[in-house]
């Protein structure tokens, strides 16, 4: 099995929309996907692949300047397998800055629980997106790579003093 996680083209199209059952549905969700393939307002969408089957997919743009995943989207059948998080873990070692920002709903027990043992923090929420159901915004902080780079240089000494 090869696994390849690279930038959506215009010809994954037609295999993440069939795959999301809401963009099946909504043509706006069509007009997303498609307008973030091309970069649209700076987005980016990626899929994971298995032997170039879709598994996978996440779209990332801006909030208030952060990076912020927009959307992740795991095949149905694929669910509980590790796509989102092989997913995720690319998006984490990829981005660019201190902070990575991410958004779900409160109902999405899933992703929530998914977010916490990553490491994200809730940060805040928005109501009436979806009545009844806020979406939760959730942060992830990129250590400083100062302070990494000290306790690193401290583990590696040879007296072993983290001091």
């Amino acid at each position: 099995m090869t696994l390849e996680i690279r930038p959506a083209t215009h010809d994954d199209l037609s295999g993440i929309l069939r795959a999301d059952e809401v963009a099946v549905r909504e043509e706006r969700r069509h007009d997303y996907v498609s307008g973030a393939i091309s970069g649209v307002m700076g987005r980016e969408v990626k899929v994971l692949t298995s032997d170039g089957t879709l598994m996978g997919y996440s779209i990332t743009g801006e909030f208030f300047g952060y990076p912020f995943l927009e959307r992740i989207f795991t095949e149905p059948e694929e669910r509980r397998r590790g796509v989102a998080t092989t997913i995720m873990t690319n998006l984490e070692l990829e981005f660019l800055g201190d902070r990575l920002f991410v958004s779900t709903n409160e109902s999405n027990t899933p992703m929530r629980t998914l977010l916490v043992k990553r490491g994200y923090r809730v940060s805040g929420m928005i109501e009436n997106l979806d009545p009844g159901d806020p979406e939760l915004i959730f942060v992830l902080f990129r250590p400083d790579p100062d302070v990494v780079a000290r306790v690193l240089n401290r583990l590696g000494s040879d007296d072993g003093n983290l001091a």
